[in-house]
């Protein structure tokens, strides 16, 4: 009788400790919000809104290419010498809930590849003047 006084002071104990239906608290899912205004592409600046998170889930592979071109740039990167174009992005906001802000022009190999690679994770063709 010992040893079945402990065993059912623990078996009560465990099926007290939450019903079947809770769930398990769950971190803030982070939003994005991106404001990407292009300008020399065209005669009046282009607007493009990105928006995501809550009830409507970001695209994971998305973010992560928008995270890649929004990073700050690397010094040490060697870029070609070629000029791309008038073509300007600012990109503008909340990345995955870290702030954004950063300038993209196609004035050098670097800058062309950032910018089409911006529009390639919008899923747009970049904007391009004439």
């Amino acid at each position: 009788m010992r040893r079945l006084v402990p065993a059912l002071i623990a078996a009560a104990a465990l099926t007290g400790c939450g019903a079947d239906d809770e769930q398990p608290a769950s971190a803030p899912e982070s939003s994005t919000r991106l404001t990407i205004t292009v300008t020399e592409a065209a005669p009046d600046p282009i607007r493009i809104e990105l928006r995501c998170g809550g009830h409507h889930p970001c695209d994971p592979a998305q973010l992560r290419k928008l995270e890649r071109i929004t990073k700050p740039d690397d010094p040490t990167q060697a870029c070609t010498l070629v000029y791309g174009g008038p073509e300007t992005a600012r990109v503008i906001g909340t990345l995955d809930g870290e702030p954004v802000d950063v300038t993209i022009t196609r004035s050098d190999g670097c800058g062309i590849a950032d910018y089409e690679a911006l529009f390639a994770a919008l899923g747009r063709k970049p904007p391009l003047n004439g």
